[in-house]
C-alpha cells in the first residue's frame, strides 16, 4: 500500500523517498505502532523531512509541502477499514516486540506511565521548553518516549477509551532507541491526528549530556510549527502543520511513555529534567499556574518511575 504520491514534477530524489519509507511503515496491513501518542495503525505513521509544511484537505488527507523544491506528497486518509480498525488506539494490537519470552512486566505496562497536565480554557499559543537526554538503560525498551505537548481534548492512551472525537496533539519528543541505532538516543517533532495518523520530522541523534530545547509556536490561527534542537550540535528537527483543529490547543502535558518495558532496567538511571517551560495564551506568558500530577493516573505501577513537579518551570523525571 503506498503512503501518498506526489503532486507536480518532483525531483526523483522525492520519488525514491516516498518509496523507501514504505517498507518500514507497513509491518502489516493492520498491525499498529507505538506513538507518543499511543498505538497508531503502522501504514499510518509516517516519516516527513524536517521543515516539512502539512495542511490537512476537506477530505482529510495531508498535503504535504517538501523541501527544498516544496512539491506536494499527498499522504490520503488513514484506511480502517471503515472504522473496524480505529486509527489510535492506547493498547497494543499485533505489535510484535522481539524477545517477548524476556519480558518480565505486564504485557499491558506501557502507555504514559507518569505525566504532568494543566488545562486552560482559553488554549495556548505556544509551549517552549528544555528537557536533558539521560544514560542509556541497561536493558533495551522496544521505546521510551519522553516529550512536551499540546492536545486540543484531554485523552491520556490506555486509561482513556479510544477517541471518538476529533483528536490532534502536537509535541516535541525524544526516544530511545534511536532508529539510527539501538544504542543511542534521538529527537523528532510529532503530529498525531485520527484521520490521517501520525507524521513525524526526520529524526535527529542526541546523546546523553544533551539538552533538546522543544518549540511548539502557533504561526497562525490555525497553524504551528513543532521543532526540536539539540543544543549541543545545533541540529533542529521540525514540521508546520496547519488544521482546524489547531484553532485551540488547551490541554499541555510532560510525559514520560513506554512500550515494550521488558524490566524496570529498560529506564535509565540518570533523572530526566524538564527546565525553562513557559506556557502563552492570546494575552500573553501564563505567568502563574500549577501543574498536576497524573490527573487520571496508570494502574498497579510495578517500577519507581515517578515525576517531581519542583514548579511551574521545572518537571523532574526519574526512575530508581
Amino acid at each position: 500500500k503506498f503512503m501518498g504520491f506526489v503532486v507536480g514534477s518532483p525531483s526523483p530524489r522525492w520519488l525514491l523517498l516516498a518509496l523507501a519509507t514504505l517498507p518500514r511503515a507497513v509491518i502489516s496491513q493492520f498491525a499498529y505502532t507505538p506513538t507518543p501518542a499511543g498505538m497508531v495503525l503502522s501504514h499510518c505513521v509516517h516519516e516527513i523531512p524536517s521543515g516539512a509544511r502539512v495542511e490537512e484537505a476537506n477530505d482529510g488527507s495531508l498535503l504535504i509541502s517538501t523541501p527544498p523544491s516544496m512539491a506536494i506528497l499527498v499522504i490520503p486518509p488513514c484506511d480502517n477499514h471503515n472504522g473496524t480498525y480505529p486509527t489510535v488506539v492506547g493498547h497494543p494490537r499485533s505489535m510484535r516486540i522481539p524477545g517477548d519470552a524476556e519480558v518480565n512486566l505486564p504485557a499491558d505496562y506501557d502507555g504514559w506511565l507518569q505525566y504532568t497536565a494543566y488545562h486552560d480554557t482559553e488554549g495556548f499559543d505556544s509551549f517552549i521548553g528544555k528537557f536533558t537526554v539521560p544514560d542509556n538503560p541497561k536493558r533495551h525498551p522496544h521505546i521510551l518516549y519522553l516529550f512536551t505537548g499540546l492536545q486540543n481534548i484531554d485523552w491520556i492512551p490506555k486509561v482513556d477509551a479510544e477517541p471518538s472525537e476529533a483528536f490532534d496533539i502536537i509535541q516535541p519528543v525524544i526516544q530511545y532507541p534511536a532508529d539510527w541505532g539501538e544504542d543511542h538516543w534521538s529527537v523528532k517533532s510529532w503530529y498525531v491526528t485520527l484521520k490521517a495518523g501520525a507524521l513525524h520530522s526526520r529524526e535527529v541523534p542526541c546523546k546523553t549530556g544533551d539538552v533538546v530545547l522543544g518549540v511548539m509556536n502557533r504561526t497562525g490561527a490555525e497553524s504551528w510549527v513543532i521543532s526540536s534542537t539539540v543544543q549541543s550540535s545545533g541540529k533542529t528537527t521540525s514540521q508546520t502543520v496547519s488544521n482546524k483543529r489547531l484553532v485551540s490547543q488547551p490541554w499541555a502535558y510532560t510525559t514520560l511513555e513506554c512500550y515494550g518495558c521488558r524490566d524496570c532496567s529498560t529506564y535509565p538511571k540518570a533523572p530526566v529534567n524538564f527546565t525553562d517551560m513557559t506556557l502563552t495564551t492570546g494575552n500573553g506568558p501564563v505567568r502563574s499556574f500549577a501543574w498536576e500530577k497524573n490527573p487520571k493516573p496508570q494502574p498497579d505501577q510495578k517500577c519507581n518511575e515517578n515525576v517531581h513537579i519542583q514548579d511551574q518551570t521545572s518537571v523532574l523525571y526519574t526512575f530508581q
